[in-house]
């Protein structure tokens, strides 16, 4: 687990933030995505379906325009679809004071989580 937990801290920051998630957050100034390895331990113990792999996913997946986003609170709610996998995934992030965009959580699913997207919409 170790191996896993090193290998997507590695690949948490980007080296540019997209220009959507910086008008998502009317903030020019992000520049970086963050994943913690403390966020990584929690998230796996919380929810064990979700894999290295799926975070990895979704770090390339930030890179993307996503299929809806959503305010909630002081997050946002982006989601994404994994054609290969035929899975969905909802990633919770927020801004920190540091002008960094933190991953918080990532739900992954399938056609029930599609549906969440198009009774948002």
């Amino acid at each position: 687990m170790a191996f896993l937990l090193n290998t997507a801290k590695l690949n948490a920051n980007a080296k540019n933030v997209k220009q959507y998630l910086k008008d998502i957050f009317k903030n020019e100034n992000l520049h970086s995505i963050i994943l913690s390895e403390e966020t990584l331990v929690q998230h796996f113990s919380k929810r064990p379906e979700v894999t290295a792999n799926d975070y990895y996913f979704v770090l390339k997946s930030l890179d993307k325009k996503p299929l809806a986003n959503f305010e909630s609170g002081k997050n946002n709610q982006l989601f994404y679809y994994d054609n290969s996998e035929k899975i969905y995934y909802r990633i919770a992030i927020k801004v920190t004071k540091n002008d960094e965009i933190f991953v918080k959580s990532v739900v992954k699913g399938d056609e029930k989580l599609y549906k969440e997207i198009k009774n948002r919409k």
